[in-house]
């Protein structure tokens, strides 16, 4: 029973000890509306990155003034690499609109962009090309795979999968030491 325990232990350190992705910026805050930014980069797709930004209580970032986008790019872009953001044209060609719902009223388009290169170019992102200014990315079946960053209206902490992993396995040890101090006392 020892054994199976450790065993058990060892093999959920091992599960809950690689998490999915990693933030590789530290998470800011944006005195203009609050709202807390963060950069992961671990490759993912457009709707991919959407979702797991969603599984952690916030979403792709929607940057909806000039002042906003340049603290975010200032604060958590990283020149040279192309990052997802909150923008889609995928219901009409040619129409952005923000994954929440606010209203597309500022834009800062690479020079020749968005260009719509190949059919399925519907998501936003910051152009790897052109640092801190947008392109227009995601070819037929959503297979590009950028970095990405989420943006929180209000801090939120949720437990990452690491977090978990380290709850359960210290419930677990200690379920153990008084499963076995129980069993001394019997004996």
């Amino acid at each position: 029973m020892k054994r199976a325990l450790i065993m058990l232990a060892v093999l959920l350190l091992v599960l809950c000890t690689s998490p999915t992705a990693s933030a590789d910026s530290a998470r800011v805050q944006y005195p203009g509306n609050g709202h807390y930014y963060q950069r992961f980069d671990a490759a993912m797709t457009w709707s991919n990155a959407r979702a797991y930004c969603e599984s952690r209580g916030g979403y792709l970032a929607t940057l909806t003034s000039a002042e906003e986008d340049s603290f975010v790019y200032q604060n958590v872009g990283q020149d040279g690499v192309a990052m997802w953001l909150g923008g889609t044209d995928e219901t009409s060609e040619g129409t952005w609109e923000w994954i929440t719902g606010e209203a597309w009223s500022y834009t800062n388009w690479a020079p020749g962009q968005p260009n719509n290169i190949s059919p399925g170019q519907d998501y936003l992102s910051y152009f790897d090309l052109a640092p801190g200014q947008w392109d227009d990315a995601g070819p037929p079946g959503g297979d590009e795979t950028f970095s990405f960053i989420c943006e929180w209206d209000e801090l939120q902490t949720v437990p990452t999968l690491t977090e978990w992993g380290i709850t359960i396995m210290f419930v677990l040890m200690a379920g153990s030491a008084i499963w076995m101090i129980r069993r001394r006392q019997v004996a």
